[in-house]
């Protein structure tokens, strides 16, 4: 007998449950293990934010044909980025008439606000244009973002630098704290199919302290 999708659906919903029981149950054996005796407090707090960074990569890992195209990403900010101008442009030199009888349906401070948004709105976008790459093989920005953000809660409750050591040849014991608490921390998409580079890893945790440290040095340049 052909089982049906939503008996299919039932049995992929429940067994993702369940492995996300059995993840966080080993987070907290792995944070109340590891964590420095005065963070240990907030082991249930951590593994929430542990989570909530392994359901982004989910998220974007299932929604990966959209933001996968670096050109067709970078377009639709330049659209919302001109579509933006245009109305603020246009509410911006509306005549007084027209402004008068406008004021009577929508309140001016509204109105105020809204032409504040879009010209935030258009800065940001215009900024984000000037980050999205313009060639070469874009990277896995699901992976990516989690690896970073978890390199950040490392390093708030561990108080050590994210790090990484050896190679995929060596024991996994050996291997260091952080890469401990990225398996332990696996999103659901990657718990039977992905695999962690420790290489690639590395490259990324450099390149961030890179960054941390040229934020700093600028930082104390503005003081």
């Amino acid at each position: 007998m052909v089982e049906s999708s939503s008996v299919r659906s039932a049995k992929q919903q429940a067994k993702s449950e369940w492995l996300a029981q059995e993840g966080r149950a080993d987070i907290l054996d792995f944070l109340k293990r590891e964590l420095p005796p005065g963070k240990i407090k907030q082991a249930s707090y951590i593994m929430d934010e542990l989570q909530k960074a392994g359901a982004r990569y989910d998220r974007y890992t299932v929604k990966r044909k959209d933001w996968w195209n670096y050109t067709r990403r970078r377009q639709r900010l330049e659209t919302v980025n001109k579509l933006a101008m245009e109305l603020e442009t246009s509410l911006s030199e509306l005549d007084i008439l027209t402004r008068d009888d406008l004021a009577s349906r929508v309140d001016p401070k509204e109105i105020e606000a809204l032409i504040g948004s879009l010209v935030f709105l258009r800065k940001e976008t215009a900024d984000l244009v000037k980050h999205v790459q313009k060639n070469g093989k874009p990277p896995d920005f699901a992976e990516k973002r989690w690896i970073l953000e978890l390199a950040d809660i490392y390093e708030n409750f561990f108080s050590k630098p994210a790090r990484v050591w050896g190679s995929g040849s060596e024991p996994v014991k050996r291997r260091g704290k952080f890469w401990d608490l990225l398996n332990v921390s696996r999103p659901l998409s990657l718990v039977r199919y992905g695999k962690l580079s420790l290489r690639q890893i590395d490259r990324m945790l450099r390149l961030r302290r890179e960054v941390l440290l040229a934020e700093g040095a600028q930082l104390v340049l503005v003081r």
